[in-house]
């Protein structure tokens, strides 16, 4: 047989092989399409068709690539998929949480509302005296729907690693000291018995000269004074709600390291009821929590805002059994003293 003639056998039996592999290729695509996003699929079919008006090699080794390719493709198609999916049932799910948990402090506000409208409507007055319990009521519900607003904003915030930090350097122990003021008068109003202790340390990794005075008081901290104030101020809330009857004890140590390097840790300890087995594991996911009244947000926040700030935080039960300690740390680099 002639050269050419073989040659031109060869390059059709060439073309038939490749055009069927890619027919074989195309129906595996459409079949896909029950199982990830449409678009994505007529993307690469489209890409395909493309390619297949071009010249052809007449190889079998440029089928064998685009074989390997194509699976290489699928394959990772199916693994966004797969991330699609999760993506889509998590949201599905904070959604249908923030929904419920939106709906609880509405309905007493509503409540109470509805109460004050019949009381005008009753008087046929313009002016009514507000009970100091509605007021209370109001006010209380009010600022939990505040509360939830802003963790599901955080929320939103660190799932688009938009969070952002404005950092400052700011007094660590005077921020400690007013936020624990703060819930101490809130356990004063509510006649509860959960007692506040606070106390901070300094640790030195090496002889320092001495100091002067304030840096025995102070401890000063280059960071976003609002964030590290809200995981401070999430730690101390639910030491308190499991608490009950009880001391709760915070604790920060400055540990002063080498090249004006130091670690900030601090410690947060409660003799409630700790963590259950079945929590700890997934303690700083989304959605986790062991009380009827949370969200489950509080701590994944906290996770974030610490690890954005560089540092750790971890979190287990006490080793005597009774209730649990959160501990996280910051890294801090120290003014020139």
């Amino acid at each position: 047989m002639p050269y050419n003639v073989h040659n031109k056998l060869q390059s059709n039996s060439t073309r038939n092989a490749v055009s069927a592999g890619r027919r074989q290729s195309f129906n595996l695509l459409r079949s896909l399409y029950h199982i990830m996003p449409k678009y994505i699929v007529g993307c690469v079919l489209s890409s395909m068709k493309c390619s297949h008006s071009r010249e052809l090699d007449d190889t079998i080794d440029t089928s064998y690539m685009d074989d390997e390719s194509l699976r290489e493709s699928l394959n990772h198609l199916r693994e966004v998929n797969k991330k699609l999916i999760t993506k889509y049932k998590n949201q599905r799910e904070f959604v249908s949480l923030a929904a419920h948990e939106l709906r609880s402090p509405v309905m007493p506000i509503l409540g109470t509302l509805e109460l004050i409208e019949y009381e005008f409507e009753e008087s046929d007055k313009k002016e009514i005296k507000l009970q100091r319990e509605h007021f209370e009521r109001i006010m209380r519900n009010t600022k939990r729907l505040e509360r939830l607003a802003s963790a599901i904003l955080d929320v939103t915030k660190i799932d688009d690693q938009t969070l952002r930090l404005t950092k400052e350097y700011f007094n660590l122990n005077k921020t400690v000291l007013d936020l624990i003021q703060d819930h101490k008068r809130q356990l004063e109003k509510s006649n509860a018995s959960t007692k506040l202790l606070y106390e901070f340390k300094i640790e030195e990794e090496e002889e320092i000269p001495k100091r002067k005075e304030v840096f025995l008081t102070d401890i000063f901290i280059n960071a976003d004074k609002i964030r590290i104030n809200q995981v401070i101020d999430n730690l101390l809330s639910n030491a308190i709600k499991s608490t009950g009857e009880g001391t709760v004890s915070i604790l920060i140590t400055l540990k002063r390291g080498k090249n004006h390097t130091d670690t900030i840790i601090v410690r947060v300890k409660d003799i409630g009821t700790g963590i259950h087995p079945k929590i700890l594991p997934r303690l700083f996911s989304k959605f986790v929590t062991g009380s009827d009244m949370g969200t489950g947000l509080g701590l994944f926040i906290s996770k974030n805002i610490v690890e954005a700030h560089g540092g750790k935080i971890c979190g287990e039960n006490n080793a005597d059994g009774k209730g649990a300690t959160f501990v996280f740390s910051l890294p801090s680099t120290r003014n020139n003293e």
